[in-house]
């Protein structure tokens, strides 16, 4: 009789486990364990967790041998001047801007341009020659395009006399002087640095002026040429060689 007794509450122990058993694998959540009605991990006498079909190796579980979830990162504020819809973040909405693809960090206008304060078409940030004169034709580096250039041996030491070779390059000049009427020249003439620099700013005047008086004789109009001596004060090279000095004898002419 105490047998069957003894049976019977085995008996209704494996029913009841049972019961629990489907109770609570029907609440298995989406970490891929079955889970009692408290959310806790169900485990068997040793230890390990009961998984369900639903588990992966990415939802393991710290308590089952899983990695800890890294944490969220923390939202990155944002600096400076910026919108969403401001792609180069120069401060300009892309709707305004005019130069949508200005470097960061450059300083821009009201369009969204980079500053350009001498107004040759070369940006402040890749101008090499800033403050060029108003109207001059300049190269890529924002400098002075300089029509044609005389140096070296087209001018003597102490001399301001146009030589047989000057006056070859500047008649081969002459016919696109003469076809671009519109622009205004500019004739710079340069020293070396040897002498007084009183007596070479008067020096480069004069070689300035010999190569205007020149262009003005095959009929280039007098008006369109200004002559400026610079003296010493914008060597082309070192002056601390004969080769340097050379270099710096000379005559630039420039479209304005």
């Amino acid at each position: 009789m105490k047998q069957l007794k003894l049976l019977c509450v085995l008996t209704m122990l494996v029913l009841i486990g049972a019961c629990s058993t489907t109770e609570n694998r029907t609440m298995a959540d989406s970490i891929g364990y079955v889970t009692d009605t408290g959310g806790h991990i169900w485990k068997s006498g040793f230890g390990d967790c009961w998984k369900h079909s639903g588990w992966t190796e990415a939802s393991s579980h710290p308590d089952c041998g899983g990695s800890a979830p890294s944490p969220a990162p923390e939202p990155r504020e944002e600096t400076g001047k910026f919108w969403s819809d401001d792609q180069d973040r120069d401060g300009v909405l892309d709707a305004s801007d005019r130069c949508p693809f200005t470097p960061e960090g450059i300083e821009v206008d009201s369009n969204g341009c980079a500053l350009d304060a001498d107004g040759d078409g070369v940006p402040d940030y890749l101008d090499k020659c800033p403050g060029t004169p108003a109207g001059t034709v300049v190269d890529t580096n924002g400098c002075g395009l300089a029509l044609v250039k005389l140096s070296g041996i087209h001018f003597k030491f102490d001399s301001a006399s146009l030589t047989a070779d000057a006056k070859g390059i500047l008649d081969r000049a002459i016919s696109s002087i003469k076809a671009n009427e519109s622009q205004n020249l500019v004739v710079e003439g340069h020293t070396d640095s040897t002498g007084p620099d009183t007596y070479n700013l008067g020096l480069s005047q004069r070689r300035a002026k010999s190569v205007v008086n020149y262009l003005v004789s095959k009929g280039i109009n007098g008006s369109r040429l200004n002559a400026k001596g610079l003296g010493e004060n914008s060597p082309a090279a070192s002056n601390a060689t004969r080769e340097g000095r050379a270099a710096n004898r000379r005559v630039e002419i420039y479209a304005r």
